[in-house]
């Protein structure tokens, strides 16, 4: 089986056009505004979390729509997983079922702290999209470097492939 050329992981961005992100009074658990995040309400959520949500004690909603990136959501969805949740069991935040959003609740006036943790949490998974990165353009490189050894590769492609590994930044 002949291996492939790699494509690098995009970085987690937030959309930052007004109509992307919506600020609200938390209703509870069956506002139409964040039905979509049910889901992650329930699964792997500790008891005080779940019961903060269900008895409205939460009175703050953000919902901040992910920067689009093609087929980035699959590895996203995983990096998020990791970074949800607080020492205690807590989510910070949770997710849509197709990882395009994200929410956060806080208690009165605790927003800016709770959005503070959501960017320090993304920093840290762009940090280690960045290190993933460094090792897909060295197996790319290392790749190519192989198959310009072989006789038969499609020299032209590989090329092609390779300056383009070399030469765009993301």
């Amino acid at each position: 089986m002949e291996h492939d050329y790699r494509n690098i992981i995009s970085h987690i961005d937030i959309d930052r056009s007004s109509d992307a992100i919506e600020y609200s009074a938390f209703s509870g658990i069956e506002d139409d505004g964040i039905l979509e995040f049910r889901g992650d309400f329930e699964a792997g959520n500790d008891s005080i979390e779940l019961h903060l949500i269900k008895s409205k004690s939460y009175k703050e909603a953000l919902v901040l729509r992910l920067a689009k990136s093609s087929g980035a959501s699959d590895a996203w969805k995983d990096f998020l997983r990791e970074e949800q949740k607080t020492f205690g069991g807590s989510k910070i935040f949770y997710m849509n079922n197709n990882c395009t959003k994200l929410l956060v609740l806080s208690l009165p006036s605790e927003m800016p702290n709770k959005l503070n943790m959501l960017v320090t949490r993304l920093n840290k998974i762009n940090e280690k999209i960045s290190r993933i990165n460094s090792r897909i353009k060295k197996e790319n490189l290392d790749l190519y470097s192989s198959r310009m050894k072989d006789k038969e590769s499609n020299r032209k492609k590989d090329e092609i492939i390779n300056f383009i590994n070399q030469n765009l930044r993301f």
